[in-house]
């Protein structure tokens, strides 16, 4: 790593207030940010490619998203960002190719979890009878009601929890600290259990975020479709879209102020800390 970095340790109260601060980022300067998310919502299309869309999209969400980071860290800076900065990782070689390994890693992850499951059902149920549920939803739904799958799904849920927290600080940290991919991985993970409170409180923030703007969706959608019929479910369906990429971009911006707050970078004051906790880990 070019860079030194210290984990802080932050509270409850602080990790429940990262997601309005990224929010409030995301508004400071909302027009470059506005053309940097059409530009991710652009490139994103690419998941409708027959067979290798998703995974291909997959693979570059953390380019991607790092460009975004880098979007924040220059309104932060008072800079006006340009659409193309969301591929300012593609420019250089070793960012890029690290980020692209923590897509992979992201994939990779997913199809240990999904494994996980399949390993656990596979314990329990004859091959006819998972065969006869991947064949229909009805008895995929009945299969899986007389199966006592809990165990497999907390299992699977801890792979994908330790994938997730491996990759949350390792965008950053490649993208800012030029960290190489494993070192960016187990760090992100140690920060993330360092702090875990933080992301509790992130955990509540982001549900109440959600589930807000999920209750104004189903108002709109019941008011559209009464009132503009045929007209209104197509309206719905792109502000759906729309809203889908104004999560993703808070969501984003509250990955950068969570970075910015665990990781004491070179120049940062303890008086900018607001009384939280200084504790670092090593």
């Amino acid at each position: 790593m070019n860079m030194q970095l210290n984990v802080r340790r932050v509270r409850f109260g602080r990790g429940l207030r990262w997601l309005p601060a990224g929010a409030e980022l995301l508004f400071a300067n909302p027009a470059p940010l506005a053309g940097v998310a059409a530009l991710w919502l652009l490139v994103s299309l690419i998941a409708v490619v027959p067979v290798i869309g998703q995974g291909l999209l997959a693979v570059l969400t953390p380019l991607l998203t790092a460009g975004v980071l880098k979007a924040c860290a220059d309104i932060a800076a008072g800079r006006r960002p340009v659409p193309t900065t969301l591929f300012a990782a593609w420019s250089d070689p070793q960012k890029r190719g690290a980020l692209l390994l923590v897509g992979l890693w992201g994939i990779a992850g997913s199809v240990i979890a999904v494994s996980i499951l399949a390993v656990w059902l596979g314990a329990q149920l004859e091959p006819e009878q998972l065969e006869a549920a991947m064949a229909s939803p009805e008895t995929l739904a009945t299969t899986l009601a007389e199966t006592a799958i809990g165990g497999g799904l907390l299992l699977a849920a801890l792979a994908m929890a330790i994938v997730m927290a491996s990759m949350y600080f390792a965008i950053p940290l490649i993208m800012f600290g030029r960290a190489p991919v494993l070192a960016s991985l187990f760090t992100s993970i140690r920060a993330v259990l360092f702090n875990f409170t933080a992301f509790l409180g992130l955990g509540v923030a982001v549900v109440l975020f959600v589930g807000a703007l999920g209750l104004v969706m189903l108002v709109l959608a019941s008011v559209l479709g009464i009132a503009l019929g045929q007209f209104g479910a197509m309206l719905i369906q792109v502000l759906f879209l729309l809203m889908t990429m104004f999560i993703q971009m808070v969501m984003a911006a509250t990955q950068y102020v969570a970075f910015r707050d665990v990781f004491e970078l070179p120049g940062d004051e303890k008086g900018d800390r607001d009384g939280d906790d200084d504790q670092l880990l090593a």
